[in-house]
């Protein structure tokens, strides 16, 4: 690179500064890219100083002025050097080192003269300041002193101002705003200061002042001025101004020049359309024909082009909604556009707006008022209002003549003489007539005397007739009801009636009917029976509409041999009448009473293994017959006869005592029996009742170890607290009896391990360092809770490795496997492995020692995997432990372990039925809700494939059973005669997947013979009450009654005992219910939940005062759930951006809301509450919808609120914020907001605006000329 130049310099000298040799001009130094060498070396001067001064080239500039041009070179160090070059020019100042000297050709020797003797200076011609204005010379004296001479040329007032246009053109819109300035070039004087201009003023032709001039400076002496507008301008009053704008200067007098301004005002819609009146009004018959002309409007608008322009439109939310009128929007003209009908609408007022055509369009309005006329086109109305209280067409029979029976208008819409009508009634046998009150209303009147028995409807005719040319009529035909009055009592068939009855005869069984009748009609002929004696309806009851007689209780020959009371039947007349029959009824003496257990369900425990012959339970019965009929025998009901051979139990027949009759084993299976105890009469009368019997288990197995030997091995160097292996026994007893305990044996260095108690882990208790010998033998003792023991302890060889190699070892001590016991024979269980140390090549061989007696399983010696070798069965072996143990080579064996293995239930066991039929018997009164049989089934798999729930096939309204216990109950009333039937099939079901089932034939027949009473058992054995989640403490729920026998209290049957107290007694834990000891009614005690404890399950007890007689019952209590809580979202704020686009998005993105509550208190449904015109949302999924296509340019952001509701009642819900970014896409081009069409040459243009829609900063726009 060469030294490059940055400028050339020029220097001045200070006029006062005499430049000696030396003096150093400071110049800024050329550049060079390179580097070192090659970089700038030096400077030289190569050309120009021709006197070797700078080496400078001399020329003359003029004026005595020297000036130096240089050219100053540097160059660098390359071979050869690059050089650079920079020119500088030094201009030379004047010092005064110079006589004065006056140029001949001067200005000064034109203009001015001078007198050699007296020096006196004059002028020689004219003088013009606007030519030269100073003039600055030397003058020498006589005696050679030479004078510097300065004469000022002062000005004179000799130009007048002037400006550059004699006239100027301007366009102002009539919408300029006051203050409006119009930058005006000024005039020019070539005269200064008070000669030159001092102002500007309009002289003529702005006679109302619109506008003014002030002046500005523009600089450098120079003044301009603005044009003001000083008022609104309006075209349509003065559309042209034509003024004179004048400057002066300061001269006396002062001089002026003229401007003539010529202003055009621009036309704008400013002016509203204006109607030639205020309001029309127009007048049209009804019967018009469409399209008739009616009336015309006018505007006008005095604004020019389009701006006067003038439509017409009716406003339609302000007048004639319906368009019965339409106007024609050029000329005004208003024309019938639909049928007119005066009696709808007889006037209207219509508003007409007159719009100009302006790009804003003005408007302006007036009132049309059209009134329709009318003619006689519509017949009479006839309007009838009966008088009486229901409004219907119907008159008493005992009417006077002269009463109102109905009101009658006539009306016709028509007016004039149209409107008067003719009235007159036809029909009614001259029992009726018509009075007038005035032309349009009349009364109907009874004219005569009127008897429901002789005619009880009339017809009747009303015709109206107008007055109009043709006359128009019309007429109404209606039929008059007369109705009955009370005067005939009712009258019994008989007038004494007798009846014998059994007294077995059930409550609600029909004895007789009464019968009475009544001459009269409707409500007057109806007639209602009671009885009289208020003690009889304890036993009878009478139906008050058939007068059929019903027992309301059982009857009681003993008590009472004969009812004899009176019947009374009343009509429903006003006032009543009534008459009475007399009734005897004989009750005849039955067997009518079946023994009665004290309990409808008992629940008795018993050991395993009781003794022989022990009894367990005493049933009672008793039989409120006497003599041979009260006599009672019990014996085991099967449901079709009585049986003495029950396997494990057995009845005394007198007694009623409940024995033992063989050994009962809880480890067999027998856990519960369910016994149906039958209570028997002489006569063949008979109960039953349940007995359930509980086995409870007893400490008769002792502890088994499985294996009873365990080999292991240790190293030496092993820490305290290392696990060896687990030891396992089992004990078949159930609950404390079957939990087992461990416990390390005293025997020699069993002082260095322990033995978990619970879980039967042998650990490492202290260091193996000071033990000689290489194994240690261990025994250990299990004892179950009960205090039984082991018979024989678990044995345990532990070898000690003495060397630091570590010991062939299991890689665990425990494994743990499952498999189903439907897996075929060869299955793989599991694999266990054990870890060699890694320089041997020894090979382990595996084997199972113990745990396995029945060979279900088998090893691969090498591998470790373990198969199952025989078919499994869970219901007979459940749960095995396997003893793993392994050599290598021939080595002894180092190490074992313990392999649980679970064989899991499947389905492959129905439930089962005892019998696969049953029969009972229940008496045909029995009551409904009374339990009647208790179904059991037993199935053998365990969890939910064991899991028994219970229906009913085909379905019954008659008896229900309960899913999970199995009762049956009597839901209805099963009155009939003694041979009637019934067959049920009730099924038991388990709830594996597939599952399985049983079915048990149930028939049950009905004995015709007495009443089942209980001595005291509840109503139901199971009471299911439903409650609220919401229910206050306190709340009333359920009233439990239990009810004794009439024959152990005297008292009446079905009536409860004198006194019984009630209790409850829970199955678990402490439900929120109390129950008053006194009533049976239950409360709620505590705040419920149903989102906590939906279902409360506990026993409610009642016990008699001399506390030997108590039942017991279940209590089901269902909390409902109530809508307590509100939904809530998974966020409070939802964010969502998509993209603007030319079609919808779909769907963009979803809310979700949760409800603690259930059902339809937690079903929820979504709704968008705002910006229904781009979105919509799926009210059951949340999921929102963009619909519309989004323009970002429109709308660049969308919030929406929507809102969760559940569908409980009262309905709650919540709401949230959802946002959604429309981003943006380059989908406008750039638009122009305003450019004139044309503009005059040389005008420049200031700013163009522009609008561009899109924001992003990437389609920044570029300009350029087309």
């Amino acid at each position: 690179h060469s030294p490059l130049k940055k400028r050339v310099l020029e220097s001045e000298l200070q006029p006062e500064a005499i430049v000696p040799p030396g003096t150093c001009f400071e110049l800024e130094g050329a550049q060079d890219q390179d580097e070192g060498d090659y970089g700038i070396q030096g400077y030289r001067i190569t050309d120009g100083d021709m006197r070797k001064l700078f080496k400078v080239e001399i020329r003359n500039n003029g004026g005595g002025m020297l000036s130096f041009d240089l050219i100053l070179q540097a160059f660098d160090g390359g071979l050869p050097p690059k050089t650079g070059q920079l020119q500088v020019h030094i201009t030379v100042l004047d010092e005064n080192d110079n006589q004065p000297a006056i140029k001949q050709d001067s200005d000064v020797f034109r203009d001015f003269e001078i007198d050699g003797d007296t020096g006196i200076i004059s002028t020689a011609v004219v003088l013009d300041r606007e030519r030269t204005n100073k003039y600055e010379f030397a003058a020498a004296t006589l005696t050679g002193e030479v004078i510097k001479v300065i004469i000022e040329v002062k000005d004179v007032n000799d130009h007048s101002p002037a400006f550059p246009v004699k006239t100027i053109q301007l366009n102002v819109s009539e919408l300029s705003p006051p203050g409006t300035c119009f930058e005006l070039e000024g005039a020019q004087d070539q005269d200064e200061g008070d000669y030159g201009i001092q102002g500007y003023r309009i002289t003529d032709g702005d006679m109302r002042k619109r506008f003014k001039v002030e002046i500005r400076n523009s600089g450098g002496g120079m003044f301009s001025f603005d044009l003001i507008l000083q008022a609104r301008l309006d075209r349509e009053i003065t559309s042209f101004y034509s003024f004179t704008i004048e400057a002066f200067d300061g001269g006396l007098p002062p001089k002026t020049g003229q401007l003539q301004v010529h202003i055009t005002v621009l036309d704008e819609n400013d002016n509203q359309p204006v109607f030639n009146q205020t309001e029309y009004h127009a007048v049209v018959l009804e019967n018009t024909p469409l399209m008739t002309p009616v009336c015309q409007v006018f505007a006008t608008d005095p604004d020019l082009g389009s701006h006067g322009w003038v439509t017409y439109k009716i406003n339609r939310r302000q007048s004639d909604p319906n368009e019965f009128f339409v106007i024609d929007s050029s000329s005004g003209i208003i024309s019938v556009n639909k049928f007119l009908d005066y009696e709808n609408q007889s006037f209207f007022e219509l508003v007409v707006t007159a719009w100009d055509s302006g790009i804003q369009p003005e408007s302006s309005s007036t009132f049309v008022s059209i009134k329709v006329l009318d003619v006689n086109d519509n017949h009479p109305n006839i309007s009838i209002l009966f008088l009486n209280e229901p409004g219907a067409p119907e008159v008493s029979e005992g009417a006077r003549p002269g009463d109102y029976v109905a009101r009658i208008a006539v009306s016709d819409p028509d007016l004039g003489d149209v409107k008067k009508i003719d009235v007159h009634l036809q029909g009614g046998d001259g029992m009726f007539s018509l009075k007038s009150t005035d032309d349009f209303l009349y009364v109907l009147c009874v004219d005569g005397p009127l008897d429901r028995e002789v005619k009880d409807v009339y017809e009747l005719t009303v015709t109206a007739r107008d007055f109009g040319s043709p006359p128009l009529s019309s007429k109404t035909t209606f039929q008059v009801q007369v109705t009955d009055l009370n005067d005939n009592p009712p009258v019994f068939d008989q007038n004494i009636y007798e009846e014998s009855i059994p007294e077995d005869v059930r409550e609600g069984t029909a004895l007789f009917r009464v019968k009475a009748t009544d001459r009269d009609l409707g409500g007057d002929s109806g007639i209602i029976y009671s009885i009289m004696q208020p003690e009889q309806e304890q036993l009878l009851n009478i139906d008050a509409t058939s007068g059929l007689i019903t027992t309301a209780a059982g009857l009681d020959h003993e008590r009472e041999t004969e009812l004899r009371f009176l019947v009374v039947a009343i009509d429903g007349g006003s006032p009543s009448l009534s008459s009475t029959a007399t009734v005897t009824i004989h009750v005849v003496d039955v067997n009518d009473n079946k023994p009665i257990f004290k309990q409808q369900f008992y629940n008795v425990t018993v050991k395993e293994h009781t003794a022989v012959g022990t009894c367990i339970l005493q049933v009672t019965a008793t039989d409120a017959d006497d003599a041979e009929f009260g006599s009672v025998q019990y014996s085991l009901y099967d449901g079709f006869s009585s049986k003495d051979d029950h396997p494990y139990f057995h009845i005394n027949s007198v007694t009623g005592e409940i024995c033992v009759s063989q050994d009962i084993d809880h480890e067999a299976g027998l856990v519960t029996f369910d016994l149906t105890i039958k209570a028997e009469d002489q006569d063949g009368l008979s109960s039953q009742t349940f007995v359930h019997i509980n086995v409870e288990d007893v400490n008769d197995n002792a502890p088994v170890f499985s294996p009873e030997k365990y080999v292991t091995s240790v190293s030496i160097h092993a820490q305290p607290g290392t696990e060896l292996l687990s030891i396992f026994a089992s004990d078949r007893d159930s609950g404390n009896n079957g939990k087992i305990t461990y416990e390390l044996l005293p025997g020699d260095s069993a002082s260095l391990f322990t033995v978990d108690q619970s879980t039967g882990s042998l650990f490492l208790n202290a260091s193996l360092s000071q033990l000689r010998s290489s194994s240690v033998k261990l025994s250990v003792s299990a004892q179950d809770r009960g205090g039984m023991s082991a018979v024989y302890p678990a044995n345990i060889t532990v070898n000690i490795l003495q060397s630091d190699q570590p010991p062939a070892l299991f890689q665990k001590a425990h494994y743990t496997f499952s498999i189903a016991e439907d897996a075929p024979v060869g299955s793989s269980v599991g694999l266990v492995q054990a870890v060699t140390p890694a320089n041997s090549v020894e090979l382990v061989s595996y084997i199972i020692s113990s745990g396995d007696p029945q060979r279900l399983f088998s090893i691969d010696s090498q591998s470790g995997i373990i198969t199952t070798g025989q078919p499994l069965d869970h219901e007979s072996l459940s749960y095995v432990i396997l003893n793993i143990q392994f050599h290598t080579g021939t080595l002894p064996i180092y190490s074992s372990a313990q392999v649980n293995i679970s064989i899991t239930d499947v389905n492959d066991n129905p439930p089962v039925f005892q019998k696969t039929s049953e029969h009972i018997t229940i008496s045909h009164n029995t009551p409904p809700g009374t339990p009647i049989f208790i179904a059991h089934a037993h199935d053998a798999d365990s969890g939910l494939n064991g899991r028994i729930h219970y229906m009913l096939r085909p379905e019954s309204h008659l008896f229900s059973i309960h899913p999970r216990i199995g009762t049956l109950m009597l839901n209805g009333d099963v009155s009939g005669d003694s041979s009637q039937r019934y067959e049920l099939n009730v099924i038991a079901e388990d709830e594996g997947h597939p599952s399985l089932s049983s079915t048990l034939r149930l028939a049950i027949e009905m004995d015709s013979l007495g009443s089942v009473e209980d001595t005291l058992a509840f109503e139901t054995l199971v009471y299911q009450v439903e409650i609220g989640e919401s229910a206050p403490k306190d709340t009333r729920m359920i009233q439990v009654r239990a009810y004794g026998t009439r024959s152990q209290h005297g008292g009446t049957p079905g009536k409860a005992p004198p006194i019984i107290t009630y209790s409850l007694k829970a199955l678990s834990g402490v439900p929120p219910f109390r129950i008053h000891p006194e009533t049976g009614w239950m409360f709620v005690s505590q705040s419920l939940d149903y989102e906590t404890e939906p279902i409360y399950r506990f026993s409610v007890c009642a016990k008699a005062q001399n506390g030997k007689t108590e039942a017991t019952a279940t209590v089901v209590v269902t909390v409902q759930d109530e809508n307590d809580n509100a939904p809530v979202f998974s966020r409070d704020v939802y964010f969502f951006s998509l993209q603007e686009g030319p079609y919808p998005h779909g769907m963009i993105g979803t809310v979700k809301a949760k409800d603690r509550d259930s059902r339809n208190n937690g079903v929820l449904s979504y709704i968008l509450l705002s910006e229904g015109k781009y979105f919509r949302i799926n009210p059951r999924t949340g999921e929102i919808i963009n619909t519309v296509a989004l323009d970002r340019e429109e709308q660049a952001q969308h919030v929406l609120r929507v809102m969760a509701t559940d569908q409980g009642r009262p309905r709650l819900n919540t709401t949230t914020t959802v946002h959604i970014l429309v981003t943006d896409v380059n989908d406008n081009p750039p638009q122009f907001t305003h450019l004139p069409a044309t503009k005059e040459l040389n005008v420049q243009v200031i700013i163009i605006l522009f609008l561009e829609n899109t924001s992003n900063t990437k389609y920044n726009c570029r300009f350029y000329l087309n």
